[in-house]
């Protein structure tokens, strides 16, 4: 297995030549495309897209997580207990694709990521902020920056070509997505058929939600301090 994720990683470099990738993406309405998928495949169609985003396509989980919470949930007559589901679907389908560009990265892609940013300057600031992040706060930018609007995603790339442990940035991106997840899902059951206004106001809920999770993560790391202390 190990011997043929470097061939494939070889065959994914060449199939995403910058020249090629940016129309092709720049042709497809990927908030329509997220939106067929939840809408036609259901929570198989969120995990797919969630998957997706994982994989840094540029498929919003503002689109796909909000509509789910709608349409999947309210719109179903599903209990709001099923935000949680959604949440858990979303977050699982993000690791499955973070995984997937993590393995290329950690085999050879650093060198297809440094073309890139040497041909992009807006991917090149994107990348060098993640790499601060983890400088700073090792596999725990991977949750942190799932929260934040600015490398939610590209996070994934300075991951892999470092090679950070797979299981702790894994587990950091499971808690992080989960918690994006079902807090958009629960804005999408709230909106309901109104869900597609939840976008345009995500920016002043994105930090609050943000200091939340840190503030439990901190009580969470205290109390188990304190008791072991004990």
């Amino acid at each position: 297995m190990f011997r043929v994720l470097p061939r494939l990683s070889g065959c994914i470099h060449s199939a995403l030549s910058i020249q090629y990738v940016v129309p092709m993406l720049a042709a497809i309405d990927v908030a329509a495309f997220a939106r067929g998928l939840v809408e036609r495949f259901g929570w198989w169609g969120v995990f797919v897209a969630m998957a997706l985003q994982g994989a840094t396509m540029p498929v919003a989980s503002e689109v796909t997580m909000t509509l789910a919470g709608w349409f999947l949930i309210q719109n179903a007559g599903r209990s709001p207990w099923y935000i949680l589901v959604a949440g858990l679907v979303g977050a699982v389908g993000w690791v499955l694709g973070a995984l997937v560009a993590y393995a290329v990265m950690a085999f050879g892609g650093g060198a297809l990521l440094n073309r890139w940013r040497r041909r992009s300057p807006g991917l090149d600031r994107a990348v060098a902020s993640s790499e601060s992040w983890f400088a700073r706060w090792g596999v725990w930018a991977a949750f942190l920056c799932r929260l934040l609007p600015f490398g939610r995603t590209i996070i994934t790339l300075p991951a892999g070509a470092a090679r950070v442990p797979v299981v702790p940035f894994a587990a950091a991106t499971f808690a992080g997505g989960f918690l994006w997840s079902a807090f958009l899902a629960a804005l999408g059951y709230l909106a309901g058929n109104q869900w597609e206004r939840v976008q345009g106001q995500l920016g002043q809920w994105t930090l609050p939600v943000a200091g939340i999770a840190v503030a439990l993560l901190l009580a969470g790391y205290l109390a188990v301090h304190l008791r072991r202390a004990r």
